[in-house]
């Protein structure tokens, strides 16, 4: 028969509770110091073994949640399988089964014991001969000691029960009084559930991340590229502990806290955070924190209707600079990429297949000069201002003053419909949250609706005050301002002409010889649009028809 090494000796098990830091024999030295005071005490001899991430002389320590209940199944057999979480108390078993050690010292029942399942499991090892010792209680082998064990492992379970019930009621308390119970996200520090404050070195450039996506030109590769030009970093923080090293007890090493270059996912998150506004995400369910707003939810909703649209890039931080980078494409939809040859800038595409354009270069010059020209169709010409001037006089003033008292009516509806939705809510909000027709959540969540879409049209109501005169004065001054935009066009830095291109563009088409197909911006649309067949013809017919359809840009 083969002799095991250490079948005379005993392991020490130690382990701490997750969830109850203040009691003493929680302990890891305490527990190890009263099991070797107990081994030396009765003459117990404990094992020399050594194993890397699971024993160290004879000594076993590990550290895991008191009152989480492993799964159970039972098998086609009719046998039942108990999956322990425990990867340390595992090997303990595994050992102690096979007869590789004597016995176990423990502190008390509720250290090796989390519930029924792991009670069960104690008591099969005492019952095959395994000599388990516990440092506070000796268990007679006799019906009175299985009774005293039973009722142990019965105020064990009710211990992890109490205790978990205290960290849920606490957790409860807390969220309900609006305190974070989690690491706050980048820009803000950590020194308590209920004190937040704001990181003076990377609160304004997050806030920054917030404006730059909400203008609908950056990507997300894009800003964490800039964020990291700009210094931000992720908060302090030391190397993450394998699940494994934290079940195994490993503390955190000695190494100073860093901060981590931001990425993509990380830009992400900080995007699609509701912390920036004063809100905790607790689960699915948002509610209000007390913690103070970085932005307002105007940006913060701008910013979610960006992410939603999956806006393309246009700043290209980390390429060399190209005044129409991005921003000509082919009608078959492939964008134009720039490149350089002999001291002249050029745009390539690679068409589709099926794409029939005969021209797959463009030389930068013919787009300054196609833009220019376009640039020049902006402004009335002396004609056009004459015939607006003589029309003002007479039908187009009443046309357009028409068309703003009925949208102002429209207004005014929606208006005085938000305004009855208002006090409803306030007339039946006692009665809605105590017959649970709402929670506080959605209550806040509605009113928070009504209350935007309310400034909404206040705003639209605002911009409709205006005489049809003044409109007409303001889209006439707004021509002269724009009159020598080609002169400017054609004197402007290239940094300029990208930032007056993209002010008035969407994007470019360019097409077999031909730049004219572009998408304006709405208000140049108007002004372009009369230039288009679909207008009229020569005879004055597109000149009247803006004036009429498009004297509010």
């Amino acid at each position: 028969m083969t002799t095991k090494p250490h079948q005379n000796e005993y392991l020490i098990y130690a382990r701490k509770s997750t969830d109850d830091a203040d009691n003493q024999k929680n302990s890891i030295d305490y527990q190890i110091g009263e099991c070797l005071r107990y081994a030396k005490n009765n003459t117990l001899l404990v094992a020399d073994y050594s194993v890397d991430g699971f024993c160290d002389t004879g000594v076993i320590k590990e550290k895991h949640t008191a009152y989480k209940t492993a799964d159970t199944t039972i098998n086609k057999d009719g046998s039942y399988v108990y999956r322990i979480e425990r990867p340390k108390f595992k090997k303990i078993i595994d050992a102690l089964t096979k007869k590789e050690f004597k016995g176990l010292i423990c502190l008390c029942w509720d250290r090796i014991s989390r519930n029924d399942q792991d009670g069960i499991i104690i008591k099969n090892l005492i019952k095959n001969g395994v000599d388990v010792r516990f440092v506070q209680t000796k268990y007679e082998q006799t019906s009175s000691g299985a009774l005293h064990m039973d009722i142990d492992g019965m105020f064990a379970a009710h211990y992890s029960r109490v205790i978990s019930e205290k960290v849920k009621a606490a957790y409860t308390k807390l969220r309900s009084e609006g305190k974070c119970t989690y690491s706050a996200p980048i820009g803000y520090l950590d020194h308590g559930s209920d004190n937040k404050p704001l990181d003076e070195e990377r609160a304004p450039l997050v806030r920054q991340i917030f404006e730059l996506y909400a203008n609908g030109g950056w990507g997300l590769r894009q800003l964490a590229k800039w964020a990291n030009e700009q210094g931000l970093t992720t908060k302090p923080s030391r190397k993450h502990r394998t699940r494994a090293e934290v079940l195994a007890g490993k503390e955190h090493d000695d190494s100073t806290p860093v901060g981590r270059p931001m990425n993509e996912k990380s830009i992400e998150l900080i995007l699609k955070n509701p912390f920036y506004i004063g809100k905790l995400k607790i689960g699915q369910n948002i509610i209000d924190g007390i913690h103070q707003p970085l932005i307002d939810v105007s940006l913060f909703n701008k910013v979610q209707e960006v992410l939603k649209s999956k806006n393309v890039n246009i700043y290209f931080v980390d390429k060399d600079f190209y005044t129409y980078r991005g921003f000509i494409r082919c009608l078959c939809g492939r964008v134009y990429s720039p490149y350089e040859q002999k001291g002249n800038n050029y745009y390539r595409c690679n068409c589709l297949r099926t794409c029939d354009s005969t021209d797959k270069n463009l030389k930068e010059n013919f787009v300054d000069n196609t833009i220019a020209e376009i640039m020049d169709k902006i402004h009335f010409s002396d004609t056009e201002l004459a015939e607006i001037q003589e029309r003002a006089k007479s039908e187009l003033g009443e046309v357009v003053e028409k068309k703003r008292q009925f949208e102002v009516g429209t207004l005014e509806k929606q208006r005085q419909r938000i305004t009855d939705d208002f006090n409803y809510l306030e007339k039946n909000k006692i009665t809605f949250l105590r017959t649970n027709v709402y929670t506080i959540e959605q209550f806040t969540a509605d009113y928070e609706k009504l209350e935007q879409e309310f400034k909404e049209v206040n705003e639209k109501i605002s911009t409709q005050n205006v005489s049809a005169s003044e409109m007409l004065e303001t889209v006439i001054s707004f021509s002269e301002l724009v009159k020598d935009a080609k002169i400017y066009y054609e004197n402007a830095l290239d940094s300029e002409k990208r930032e007056m291109a993209t002010n008035v563009f969407y994007e470019l088409n360019y097409h077999s010889g031909n730049l004219s197909n572009y998408k304006a911006k709405e208000g140049y649309h108007a002004l372009l649009s009369r230039h288009s067949v679909n207008f009229g013809g020569s005879d004055g017919t597109r000149t009247r028809n803006f004036c009429r359809d498009r004297a509010v840009l």
